[in-house]
């Protein structure tokens, strides 16, 4: 018969056999398709994958707390020095407020004095009771005018002190917040870790020493500390 005629011999032609399916391992979990319907990972995973890649890297918090530092390194100078120029401004107020009101007391002697005498009874006691009243009046302005520019430095100055004293304020609470959220970045970096460890492959935990509970107590173990985890971020939020 020629290459090119067709063959219709009845006779069966032989398959070779298939090869058994290979056995799933003992201790793993079969690989099922997941459904459309069906979520591919549980809440806890979710919260455990994002805590991963949220948390910041432990070196930018010494970073950023060395800048908080640098910063209230600059203005404690200037709130010492501000203090200082307070201190001998408010002694300067005070000093002037007491001549005001010194002088004040004597103008209003000298005044009830003049009320008494007139010119026709002692004119040389009433022209000096006169130039007493002038100098009186003269101070009295003099401390008043005084006191009132002393009173405006301290204000300007007491209010430029407040102001580094709230940027420094600021500047601690904002130290205690990082210094705060590393510890709790440490926290949740300690947690993880633990966390990997308790990932044990199945294979491992079944091997030479059979404990059915225990790969089911590692799964809520970890499950346990990624909501601890979860609960850390939080509260450092």
């Amino acid at each position: 018969m020629s290459n090119g005629a067709r063959d219709d011999s009845p006779e069966p032609r032989a398959v070779p056999p298939r090869k058994p399916a290979k056995p799933p391992r003992i201790g793993t979990a079969k690989e099922q398709p997941t459904s459309a319907n069906e979520p591919s990972a549980g809440p806890a995973m979710q919260v455990a994958s994002r805590d991963e890649t949220s948390v910041p890297p432990l070196d930018n918090y010494a970073e950023f707390i060395g800048r908080l530092d640098a910063a209230a390194g600059k203005l404690t100078p200037r709130r010492d020095a501000l203090n200082t120029s307070l201190a001998a401004a408010e002694l300067l107020f005070n000093q002037n407020r007491a001549g005001l009101e010194l002088w004040g007391q004597r103008l209003s002697r000298i005044r009830q004095l003049l009320d008494r005498h007139s010119r026709s009874q002692d004119v040389r006691a009433y022209a000096t009771l006169r130039e007493l009243h002038d100098v009186a009046v003269k101070m009295e302005r003099m401390f008043s005018s005084r006191t009132q520019r002393v009173q405006h430095v301290c204000s300007v100055i007491r209010a430029r002190r407040d102001q580094i004293n709230a940027s420094l304020f600021d500047l601690e609470k904002s130290k205690v917040k990082l210094t705060s959220s590393k510890m709790l970045a440490q926290e949740r970096e300690n947690l993880s870790k633990i966390a990997a460890d308790l990932s044990v492959p199945a294979e491992d935990i079944s091997h030479g020493f059979p404990d059915p509970g225990l790969r089911e107590s590692l799964r809520e173990a970890r499950e346990a500390i990624i909501l601890a985890e979860a609960l850390l971020e939080v509260k450092g939020n």
